[in-house]
């Protein structure tokens, strides 16, 4: 057989086989974002709960209502880029055999299928446990000792309903911490608790009747993404004017009182920040405390000023003699360009 021929692409029905691979694997893609909308998942339930700092009940009822694409990050790229890494070392230092999950395949709870999980793998022996996979940049105080079952309540609800899914009692999460120490790894190991999963179920029958069924938003919760949605969803205003509801009016009272109690906070944070700067002097830290150091330096281009030096270049055929239109660009740039020292930051430590 000839080198071409090996170097050929496999054809079928006129289309590159690694390209059919590549629709199939987009079509199952879709499907599974499809079957994702008519659930709730185990990475909605604790945004439903309102214990997930990245999205809350609005994001989770706009994606089954009004589902967008959304675009990953660095932080969601690199962490299902790991994935698999992470999984590997796992699988090495607790000494067990383990089976990658089909990322495309949603698991429903036996007997309750409007909660339904996806899994990154599980054991192929043993108690066929399911494994997760994440990769956090330090370890803050929601991390308890490796091996333990203190770390996120977000991802505790996520290996719940996991172990609902699949019918087992014990899930692991497998983490890479990143940050300034380097990469550490951890296991930590869950056990199903009924009470939770029947909170769970609850909590999901209740929020899919009311919010999905009954097409109604869930309510304001002081989220960024809550105002977001509310500036999408109420672009214009109208001539139209509302009466005043008792309601109404203690929601706007309790508002002032807020708002002053916020000032009064500000003021307070602003007085202890100075207490710290004072101390700090021409310092650039406390160790452990706080720090307060200048970003590099950067350039900046007065670009009216180089706009002027142009025009009198164009305007004065003197000018013009002694330097080519580049040489004048470039001087009237360069000219005007200076060093800016970087702004000093104050930081608290973490």
């Amino acid at each position: 057989m000839s080198t071409a021929t090996l170097q050929t692409p496999h054809i079928f029905d006129g289309l590159p086989l690694a390209s059919l691979a590549q629709q199939d694997d987009e079509a199952r893609k879709a499907a599974w974002l499809a079957e994702r909308r008519t659930c709730i998942t185990g990475t909605d339930i604790a945004a439903i709960f309102g214990l997930n700092r990245f999205a809350g009940p609005i994001d989770v009822w706009l994606s089954k209502k009004a589902p967008v694409a959304v675009e990953a990050n660095d932080a969601m790229e690199f962490g299902n880029r790991f994935q698999r890494p992470v999984l590997e070392v796992y699988s090495e230092r607790v000494g067990m055999p383990i089976e990658f999950a089909d990322p495309w395949t949603l698991h429903r709870v036996p007997g309750f299928p409007l909660l339904g999980a996806s899994l990154d793998a599980r054991w192929i022996t043993g108690d066929h446990r399911p494994v997760d996979a994440k990769t956090a940049g330090w370890k803050s105080s929601e991390w308890g000792e490796a091996g333990s079952d203190e770390f996120p309540t977000s991802y505790q609800l996520q290996l719940a309903v996991q172990m609902m899914a699949t019918e087992t009692q014990v899930a692991d999460l497998a983490v890479c911490f990143g940050g300034y120490g380097g990469h550490k790894f951890a296991r930590y190991t869950m056990v199903a608790d009924p009470e939770v999963q029947d909170a769970i179920r609850d909590k999901a029958a209740d929020w899919w009747q009311k919010h999905i069924i009954g097409d109604v938003p869930p309510e304001p919760d002081g989220s960024e993404n809550y105002s977001e949605y509310l500036k999408v969803r109420f672009a214009r205003s109208t001539m139209v004017t509302k009466p005043v509801t008792a309601e109404v009016a203690e929601w706007a009272a309790s508002l002032r009182e807020a708002t002053e109690r916020l000032k009064v906070i500000e003021g307070e944070k602003e007085r202890l920040q100075q207490l710290l700067k004072t101390y700090l002097g021409e310092a650039s830290a406390i160790p452990g405390i706080c720090t307060w150091k200048n970003n590099k330096n950067s350039l900046k281009t007065d670009w009216q000023a180089a706009f002027g030096d142009l025009r009198s270049y164009v305007l004065d055929p003197a000018i013009q003699k002694l330097s080519t239109p580049l040489d004048a660009v470039s001087h009237a740039v360069d000219s005007n360009t200076h060093d800016m020292p970087g702004a000093r930051v104050f930081r608290l430590a973490k």
